[in-house]
């Protein structure tokens, strides 16, 4: 009982909330009044049936009641008829049928049999009884009749059976009878008529449910088509729209507090749902094409649709960590990179100071090699002139002044090797000096070379690492 309440409360409830325009609540009412209609429909047509039956039953009792009532009158004018007609005639065949109305025919046994089982009243069944007592009465006179007529006196016989005695109670007979068929019929027309007339108020109440069963059934079919049916088409069109992917249909239904109203009402929710979270993603999605990945969720997501925010946030939170990643490995990358471009810089200057010092031995060696070419020469020619000289020395002709000429030509040409070979000794000390300069730029060049191998391999390994990032990305 306890959850029988409960339930009722909550379609109360259930009721309220829907409110009057609820279909719900409509064809509730409908089928309501349908349900009345048909079941008084079927109360007024069992109650027709009934009082057909009823009229039946009534015409069937009065046509029996009189019929038995005429055969029980038949039977004693039968056998009043045959015993005057023996006592007329003496004719033994009218003896013949006497005995076989009384003994085989027994029409008016036969009757009281048949009305015995109903359908008479008290009143009536005395009335009846009463005949039957009066009839019972006439058999002495009739047996005294044929009697006389079998011992050949035929008036004797005429007087009991056309006497006032037997006239009186066969006339008496006669007059309850019909008083008794009359009473009968009036009774049971009385209940045919009671029951005609109930068949009458039933078929017009009848009609007049039919009718408004009709009515109710247009109102049904009214409203389906009207409340159901145009709104369910509406509605499935309104979904093969959003089917389609478009959002932006509008849905000509009223949102009220019917069932139809909030499906629209629901279905417009779901709708501006939808866009606002595809243009979200779709705004989420172009600012990360962007690089923007600062960008939060603020619709709210509802049921599955949760499954997309959490994605989102996912792929926001791992591209942000995996972009920092980048941003760390690239700031080394850089790092090595002005390193590497630092240590080649320095190689440059100290390869272009070598290539300096080498240019500036080799013009050094170049004069060094003039210088000494020269002094061969210089040398050939005071080795000439000494020559010269030693031969002049002996010949008796030469004079002191060119003697002297020669010494002094020789000793010029040995004073300037002298000097060119002083500008050679300082030549070599520049070329020593260059030499020496240039091994210590080519120590520098091999330390910096080292030092820019370890640099590039170390700007490898981030290189590498940063490609391993970029694999994280499927293109």
């Amino acid at each position: 009982m306890g959850g029988m309440g409960k339930a009722g409360t909550n379609d109360a409830a259930q009721g309220m909330a829907l409110g009057k325009n609820s279909q719900t609540a409509r064809l509730k009412k409908i089928v309501g009044d349908t349900k009345f209609s048909l079941i008084t429909g079927v109360a007024l047509l069992v109650l027709f049936f009934i009082s057909m039956l009823i009229f039946a039953a009534a015409s069937k009792q009065q046509t029996d009641c009189v019929t038995y009532l005429n055969q029980y009158r038949l039977g004693s004018k039968a056998l009043t008829s045959a015993v005057r007609s023996y006592a007329v005639t003496g004719d033994r065949q009218y003896y013949d049928a006497y005995m076989r109305e009384l003994e085989t025919d027994r029409n008016r046994d036969a009757a009281l049999d048949a009305l015995s089982s109903g359908g008479l009243t008290d009143a009536e069944w005395k009335t009846l009884n009463e005949i039957a007592a009066l009839s019972d009465g006439l058999v002495p006179l009739e047996e005294s009749a044929m009697a006389s007529v079998d011992e050949g006196d035929l008036e004797k016989a005429l007087d009991y059976v056309f006497g006032e005695e037997y006239k009186d109670t066969v006339q008496t007979i006669n007059d309850l009878t019909d008083s008794l068929i009359t009473e009968t019929q009036d009774r049971l027309k009385g209940r045919k008529d009671l029951a005609l007339a109930l068949q009458l108020v039933c078929a017009a109440l009848f009609l007049l449910g039919f009718i408004r069963m009709e009515l109710q059934c247009l109102r049904t079919i009214g409203f389906a088509e009207r409340e159901l049916l145009a709104p369910i088409i509406k509605v499935s069109e309104q979904m093969e729209a959003l089917a389609a992917g478009n959002l932006h249909t509008e849905l000509s239904l009223v949102q009220d507090d019917s069932e139809v109203g909030r499906m629209a009402r629901d279905i417009a929710a779901m709708k501006d749902g939808h866009a606002a979270m595809i243009e979200e993603i779709a705004f989420v999605l172009e600012q990360m094409g962007l690089g923007n990945y600062q960008v939060r969720i603020e619709q709210e997501y509802v049921g599955e649709y949760r499954r997309i925010r959490r994605s989102l946030e996912q792929i926001i939170a791992a591209m942000k960590d995996t972009i920092l990643e980048i941003s760390m490995a690239a700031g080394e990358v850089d790092s090595g990179a002005g390193q590497l471009a630092k240590a080649a810089e320095d190689l440059a200057e100290s390869c272009t100071a070598q290539a300096c010092q080498v240019s500036d031995a080799v013009m050094l060696i170049s004069g060094l090699y003039e210088s000494i070419s020269y002094n061969e020469k210089e040398a050939q020619e005071a080795v000439k002139i000494s020559n010269l000289a030693g031969s002049t020395l002996e010949s008796p002709d030469i004079s002191m002044d060119e003697i002297k000429m020669g010494f002094d030509e020789t000793a010029a040409r040995i004073q300037g090797i002298v000097e060119r070979f002083g500008e050679d000794v300082e030549s070599v000390s520049k070329i020593s000096d260059g030499i020496n300069a240039i091994a210590g730029l080519v120590d520098i060049n091999s330390a910096t070379s080292d030092e820019t191998a370890a640099i590039g391999e170390d700007l490898k390994q981030q290189v590498e690492a940063l490609v391993n990032l970029m694999r994280r990305f499927q293109v």
